[in-house]
């Protein structure tokens, strides 16, 4: 048997991350028209943390997780003297923070294991800190992993 396709790599990162999600109360969102990318709510996080979110984007970034986006909600950049509202977002107005994923040519099983496994680790840090933040112990980032990815 040869290697995957790419459409069923998507259907792998789909399943993943819709268990991900549905793991820490989130949800894959409905995007029936997008046959590459795909995306999960970040609700649960954003009721942490204002800078929860944008902090998951930067965790995920230093990981080398570079397919992931993830996308405050309500971000507002004025360019030239135009304001873009929902910059960098799909809608001027979508509902909620959310994580943008993309079964890319070229991704194979085992970088949608390592992504997944980089984003759960990196999702329990944050709300391990948010919980500390809200209780006044202090806590240490557990979302720390070499580049090798463990």
């Amino acid at each position: 048997m040869g290697d995957p396709t790419r459409g069923e790599i998507y259907l792998f990162l789909a399943q993943e991350l819709k268990s991900l999600a549905s793991a820490h109360g989130e949800r894959l969102l409905h995007t029936p028209h997008n046959p590459i990318s795909m995306a999960m709510s970040l609700d649960g996080l954003q009721a942490e943390s204002n800078k929860a979110v944008t902090q998951l984007g930067s965790m995920l970034f230093t990981r080398q997780v570079s397919g992931a986006r993830v996308i405050p909600l309500g971000n507002e950049q004025t360019i030239s003297g135009h304001v873009f509202r929902g910059f960098m977002s799909h809608s001027e107005s979508y509902p909620c923070p959310y994580l943008n994923a993309a079964s890319a040519v070229g991704i194979t099983r085992e970088d949608v294991t390592l992504c997944i496994k980089r984003l759960d680790k990196c999702l329990k840090s944050l709300k391990k800190e948010g919980s500390a933040a809200k209780s006044g112990s202090p806590v240490l980032a557990s979302c720390q992993e070499d580049a090798t990815g463990e």
